[in-house]
């Protein structure tokens, strides 16, 4: 058993201080602020039995199909806080939001900045915003229990440092911003530029509660000496069919795609036998929600990630690559089905089972399935 840690780190330090200030004491009295104050959070707790190694400890892609893994798992669990001030026609906003997925050792889990964003919003639909949010491009999720939400199999998503200036007019809202991650190897440090991303989306243009939303992407950059310039396109749609089911769809392509939206070790191949290049991908996601109640939710969809099987090769061998070796996959494909059931507004349980499918270049995929429990209270 690893011996915890005699001090606790600064971010859990400054959790807890936040936390005394928020709740204040009876013999206090009444707590107050110059800032309206929210806070939100969520204690999960989840199981994982694994028939096949994933790469990551999310759902992601596999690695291994000979060896199977159990996991319990409490990272889930995360606490928020909101603090907002109305002047004139504007309100500015700050948010902070921690999880516990950052680097651990044992049991001893880290909080990890998830949201920490400054924003100013106008009356008349303008928002500026800037600091560490969700990618603004390819927004949409599926409805899986597993925190992984179908990395690399088609969903591109980050949380990832960015800028951005967004007008809602009535049913259109247009976007336009820049992102990139922080400065942490040797490749982001070269990858001078960052990605300059739009977005188009329509609100209930098909129906209340819909979305129809393309969003696009562009960066140049010289890695290793060589010069790259990737791409995104993306395409969401959220379609109610009817009072139960709900349609939630996202597509995209690109080119040197990578860690900025999850989908690390396919953005640059500078072993290709033409020279250094960015990898092209295609992918996407559907996933269906049926809700017959308000205790039951029914989730199931599929994802499908397929770099191009020509910009992997390698000059060694003129064709991709074996497993564990450069690249991970030519094509990852995931089915998903679940159940939730929540038993009040804060409170409730679920369990779902994945399916995976890992093309790494053999003779067979690499096939596997991830058995997911969970229980949760949101607040």
């Amino acid at each position: 058993m690893s011996r915890p840690d005699a001090s606790l780190p600064c971010a859990l330090a400054v959790l807890l201080l936040v936390t005394v200030l928020l709740v204040g004491s009876t013999a206090a009295g009444p707590l107050t602020s110059k800032v309206d104050v929210a806070v939100w959070g969520r204690a999960v707790f989840n199981t994982h039995y694994d028939t096949a190694l994933q790469a990551q400890e999310f759902m992601s892609y596999l690695v291994d199909d000979t060896e199977e893994e159990l996991n319990f798992n409490p990272r889930e669990a995360r606490l928020g806080f909101a603090a907002s001030h109305a002047e004139g026609d504007w309100t500015y906003r700050a948010v902070l939001e921690l999880d516990f997925y950052g680097a651990n050792a044992s049991n001893n889990l880290l909080p990890r900045l998830r949201l920490g964003y400054a924003e100013a919003r106008s009356d008349d639909g303008w928002t500026i915003r800037g600091g560490q949010d969700w990618v603004p491009v390819a927004q949409l999720h599926p409805g899986t229990l597993d925190f992984g939400c179908l990395s690399w199999a088609g969903n591109l998503w980050h949380r990832t440092p960015q800028l951005t200036v967004r007008h809602r007019t009535g049913d259109w809202e247009l976007l336009a911003g820049a992102l990139k991650h922080r400065i942490s190897n040797a490749q982001e440090q070269q990858e001078i530029m960052p990605w300059v991303v739009g977005r188009v989306a329509g609100h209930d243009l098909l129906g209340a509660g819909s979305l129809v939303a393309l969003g696009s992407g562009y960066r140049s950059v010289t890695v290793d000496d060589a010069d790259h310039a990737p791409y995104l396109v993306a395409g969401e749609l959220v379609l109610p069919l009817g009072d139960v089911f709900t349609l939630t769809a996202e597509v995209y392509v690109g080119e040197g795609v990578g860690r900025e939206f999850v989908h690390h070790g396919f953005d640059y191949n500078p072993e290709h036998p033409d020279g250094a290049l960015a990898i092209a991908s295609v992918g996407g996601f559907a996933s269906l929600r049926a809700r017959p109640s308000a205790a039951v939710e029914l989730n199931g969809g599929l994802g499908l990630d397929d770099p191009d099987d020509d910009d992997l090769r390698v000059a060694s061998r003129g064709e991709p690559s074996e497993p564990a070796s450069f690249p991970a996959y030519l094509k990852n494909t995931v089915l998903f089905a679940n159940l939730k059931y929540h038993v009040n507004a804060y409170f409730g349980w679920g369990v779902e089972v994945a399916h995976f499918a890992t093309d790494v270049g053999a003779d067979d995929d690499l096939t596997g399935q991830r058995y997911t429990t969970s229980v949760w209270f949101k607040f």
